[in-house]
């Protein structure tokens, strides 16, 4: 089915990019502009387009939109709105790129991210991926020397016990497939992109490069900074899920892997709020496991090791 881009602002020059970083806007018109800048200013003249999918309602959101160049930057807004995960399908439905980015309006590319990603990118891959850094504002990195030269590693799916290979804003993933497998579940709410990727790494490689690339904003304004309690039970179950499917002939192993992790993220969790909820209680309590006080370093050797 042909997709429909009537509603862009301006319609997207007859050559089809390479990628299509798509930005899920929602009324943070300053922030929005940072992250539009740090595409601009990549230093690959590779070919790409920008597609920013509105589910706010400040005007000022199309208007930086606006300030940047007419052919490789669009707007879209969307009636009715679609929510968060709904407005992330939106940027893939809407991308014509074979490799799409879902870049959040707060998050940053440093200046070598297509430099570091463009020659990685092949049709056996799922997703090429960064090393992400974080905080609350971007912090001066050095520019690599050679950033195409950076060493890489698949991330297989039983890696998933512990965590998703990058922060968000890290992933670029081939649209095709994306689609195929349905996009981000709605279901699944704040751990959408979890599952996902998750899901993707069963129906392909992924490849996560070594090199820092991206910026990933914490704040206290985030949507996971008012759901994490929920976020809590939700990561242990597909944790356990995960561990069911990749581990058949070793359950007791991957059990002991998904609680051993659901605990040490309990602990971060702990840590940053001073809320004690019902989840998070429970998911302490793992730390009477056997084995719970192990460096988690060592436990993460054990689970690459075992793959």
């Amino acid at each position: 089915m042909p997709l429909d881009r009537s509603n862009l602002a301006a319609a997207p020059p007859a050559t089809v990019p390479l990628v299509t970083f798509g930005i899920p806007a929602f009324n943070r018109p300053g922030l929005l502009a940072e992250t539009l800048a740090s595409i601009a200013a990549q230093v690959t003249s590779a070919h790409y387009e920008v597609i920013v999918c509105d589910d706010g309602a400040q005007p000022e959101t199309a208007a930086i939109v606006a300030r940047f160049r007419a052919d490789r930057f669009f707007y879209h807004r969307n009636v009715p709105t679609l929510g968060a995960i709904g407005n992330w399908n939106e940027v893939m439905r809407r991308a014509r790129a074979p490799w799409v980015m879902v870049l959040h309006e707060d998050d940053t590319l440093y200046p070598w991210y297509l430099a570091t990603v463009l020659p990685r990118l092949r049709d056996d891959l799922a997703a090429v991926c960064t090393r992400t850094v974080s905080g609350e504002v971007p912090p001066d990195l050095p520019t690599p020397a050679a950033p195409a030269d950076a060493k890489r590693r698949t991330y297989v799916p039983r890696y998933f016990l512990k965590s998703s290979m990058t922060p968000f804003p890290g992933v670029l993933v081939r649209r095709e497939l994306a689609l195929r497998l349905g996009g981000f579940p709605e279901r699944a709410g704040p751990i959408a992109d979890y599952g996902f990727w998750y899901r993707l790494a069963c129906a392909g490689r992924i490849e996560v490069i070594h090199e820092v690339a991206v910026f990933y904003r914490v704040s206290d304004d985030q949507w996971t900074a008012s759901v994490w309690p929920m976020m809590i039970r939700q990561m242990h179950l597909l944790r356990l899920r995960i561990a069911r499917e990749q581990f058949p002939k070793s359950p007791r192993w991957g059990r002991w892997l998904a609680r051993f992790f659901t605990y040490r993220n309990a602990l971060s969790y702990a840590a940053r709020f001073p809320e004690r909820p019902a989840s998070l209680q429970r998911a302490c309590r793992l730390g009477r496991i056997c084995g719970a006080r192990l460096p988690s370093g060592w436990v993460w050797a054990a689970l690459q090791l075992s793959s």
